[in-house]
């Protein structure tokens, strides 16, 4: 990318960030997935900058792109909600304690089964701190293996859970 187009990326970012952040936001209701979104859309941008720098409609092509961005976050979230109420499913005990404990022994007991690591990778994209892309450009990975790597850890984690909570 030359200096010039990335100058101009730059601008247009400044420019369109916040109507763009409010369509993300008005899609997904939730700020940090917003900003997510908006971000995400221009690192496409950023990665082939001729389509949105020769786009007839530069706006639209980015608007566009965080509509896509949202709607895979809104994909995610299904996903990572699914799972928790699975995860909730194999831990039947922890609602016959009497007392409400949001999930706290599930969460120690789940630290235990995998790393720290893997569980902290876990924990950001289910509680919605991070979605899959942003973990996948954190650890320098492409999105199918981050893709893996969340799966694995949750079917090690229903795996051990089912088994704990049978005895």
């Amino acid at each position: 990318m030359t200096q010039d187009i990335r100058l101009w990326i730059e601008d247009f970012y400044r420019e369109n960030y916040q109507k763009l952040f409010a369509y993300a936001y008005s899609i997904l209701r939730n700020q940090m997935d917003a900003e997510a979104a908006v971000q995400e859309a221009f690192a496409v941008a950023c990665e082939s900058p001729a389509a949105l720098f020769h786009s007839e409609n530069p706006i639209g092509w980015i608007t566009k792109t965080v509509r896509h961005r949202a709607l895979r976050i809104i994909d995610e979230r299904r996903r990572t909600d699914a799972l928790l109420v699975a995860l909730k499913a194999l831990a039947p005990k922890l609602g016959e304690t009497g007392q409400e404990r949001d999930g706290v022994e599930l969460l120690l007991f789940s630290q235990s089964v995998v790393s720290k690591e893997e569980f902290d990778f876990f924990l950001r994209i289910a509680h919605g701190a991070a979605t899959i892309s942003e973990e996948s450009q954190r650890l320098g990975i492409k999105l199918p293996a981050c893709y893996k790597r969340f799966e694995r850890i949750r079917d090690r984690l229903q795996q051990t859970l089912g088994k704990y909570y049978k005895y």
